[in-house]
């Protein structure tokens, strides 16, 4: 449990510092350009505009944390949530986690838990049949004479991956399982689903671009693991797998 805080929190902790920076940045020089000479009516148009700026960024910020726990019901606020954290507090933390010398996988791994948390918070009671399964196609063994392109349920459940373990999972639940290759063939297969909520399965980056790219919508994200190092025989938690789909079922 601690060490799942810990993998969350560190996140949202940049991108409060960060706003925190930038508040005291614009007091720091709206009130030394007022004590030196006073505000020109163009300055004084310049602080207004960033204030509200600022406004908008702490308050929309403090909707976000709230979502971790509280469903937002409003569609298009929640749209506007999942927008403003993928293409501005996403930015921001990555930015003061480079400050602070931090690696790219941390950041990336604290941003997509906390991702998930906002997404089992908001979306639950779905339909399994609307469920998508995104797999990669590094979790099948690399000598397995069936190559699984799309659809997992061409394996033969050998056994010898992990494979078998998640179609095993998608016929226990009803759900729809699909593997890319890439990340345009990702894009194309949510377009053609258009299901209620994804759940993928990738390494770091590609689930973190996935998330941003597919932010339209839900992703829960679950890292895989590389014994065999990036994009070879991977392995996936099918318990994580599993646990998110009773969430949302």
């Amino acid at each position: 449990m601690r060490k799942h805080y810990l993998a969350v929190i560190k996140f949202p902790m940049y991108v409060s510092l960060s706003l925190i920076i930038l508040l005291a940045i614009f007091f720091g020089m709206a009130l030394g350009n007022y004590h030196r000479l006073g505000l020109s009516p163009m300055e004084t148009i310049v602080f207004t505009l960033l204030f509200i700026v600022l406004t908008v960024l702490i308050s929309s910020w403090i909707l976000i944390l709230m979502s971790t726990h509280q469903k937002i019901k409003p569609k298009g606020l929640r749209l506007y949530c999942t927008w403003m954290l993928f293409n501005v507090y996403f930015y921001l933390a990555k930015w003061l986690s480079k400050v602070f010398l931090q690696q790219k996988t941390t950041i990336m791994e604290s941003f997509l838990n906390f991702n998930n948390e906002i997404v089992l918070s908001n979306f639950q009671d779905m339909h399994s049949k609307n469920i998508l399964l995104l797999l990669p196609h590094c979790l099948q063994k690399s000598e397995c004479k069936i190559r699984i392109t799309n659809d997992i349920i061409e394996c033969k459940e050998c056994g010898a991956c992990d494979v078998a373990k998640v179609k095993g999972i998608m016929n226990k639940y009803n759900v729809h399982a699909a593997v890319a290759s890439g990340g345009s063939l990702a894009r194309k297969l949510i377009l053609d689903s258009k299901p209620d909520v994804i759940v993928a399965v990738a390494c770091h980056r590609d689930l973190t671009e996935g998330v941003r790219d597919s932010w339209r919508y839900p992703v829960y994200a679950v890292l895989n693991e590389r014994p065999n190092g990036p994009c070879f025989e991977t392995t996936v938690s099918t318990s994580t797998i599993e646990f998110a789909i009773k969430k949302f079922v």
